[in-house]
């Protein structure tokens, strides 16, 4: 076992229970909720309160190689989780009345793939990733074999309050002011071929992006500096049963209930509920496009 792999063990991310997969029988229609990377489905639980709420059964995925799993993540494939997603959907169609797939970034590109692959009856998408534009990406595959590995974390700032919250999501039992944690979390490495699974997903969700017939309802961050809101909407206008866009004040993380605006989200969000509980959605009104911040 390699030292870098020993150090991502000894800190023990994503062990506590709020990472695992969960399920709340609630009603006769379900949402099943894909997470982002790195995430888990300790992200999504904000959203499947929100379906819960309103009398929807919830399904929280976690995907190979995600969660406690995460030093096996190297050896995981996009066709994974797409293998993962399948099963899940095909097990709920089976069980439930009306189904919908949410995801969350990644889990927004992979939603995309599975709703051209099974009958589902709507889908919400988060920040959907498709695409990231920086220099790794431009260079990819050349890059896979150059940097066989990164260290995302190798000149992290632990001063700054905004990397502290996003270690906090999958690092709940450290000490992010200890010395060692900080070395080991330095050393913390990451094939550079999950970045091209990743990459991957996004490719694909955004090639079949118009064969989805489903209503899709999208939110936006502004600000988000990982998924741009012109992408987002370059990716919108490619789906051919868009039921709303919205573009709000905030960054990349909306699911967690944290967001400014996350009231708005959810006020849309049971709007978009509320049309798929009373009827098979055939129409809706016309998406607005919020292009530019206000």
């Amino acid at each position: 076992m390699s030292t870098d792999l020993q150090h991502q063990i000894q800190l023990h991310a994503y062990h506590t229970a709020e990472h695992a997969p969960f399920e709340w029988s609630r009603g006769p229609h379900v949402a099943l909720l894909v997470h982002g990377f790195p995430g888990t489905p300790a992200e999504m639980r904000p959203i499947g309160r929100i379906f819960a709420d309103a009398g929807w059964s919830v399904r929280g995925l976690l995907l190979p190689g995600f969660g406690a799993e995460f030093p096996t993540l190297g050896d995981k494939r996009c066709s994974d989780w797409d293998a993962a997603i399948d099963a899940a959907l095909t097990d709920l169609r089976r069980r439930y009345v009306r189904v919908v797939v949410a995801g969350n970034s990644l889990g927004g590109a992979l939603a995309l793939r599975a709703a051209t692959a099974h009958p589902v009856d709507g889908v919400v998408l988060f920040a959907p990733f498709w695409r990231v534009d920086n220099w790794l990406d431009a260079l990819f595959p050349v890059a896979e074999r150059v940097f066989p590995h990164i260290r995302p974390f190798a000149r992290a700032n632990f001063a700054d309050p905004g990397l502290r919250t996003e270690l906090r999501h999958f690092l709940t039992e450290v000490d992010l002011d200890d010395p060692m944690v900080q070395a080991g979390i330095r050393r913390l490495t990451l094939p550079t071929r999950v970045i091209g699974q990743v990459r991957r997903a996004g490719q694909v969700g955004y090639q079949v992006a118009g064969a989805v017939t489903a209503p899709v309802l999208i939110f936006q961050g502004r600000r988000d500096p990982l998924v741009k809101p012109w992408r987002t909407q370059r990716l919108a206008r490619r789906l051919p049963n868009l039921a709303g866009y919205l573009e709000i004040n905030g960054e990349h993380d909306l699911v967690r209930g944290v967001a400014p605006e996350w009231s708005v989200i959810a006020t849309v969000l049971r709007t978009f509920i509320a049309q798929l509980t009373v009827a098979h959605v055939a129409h809706f009104t016309t998406p607005h496009f919020h292009e530019h911040a206000q």
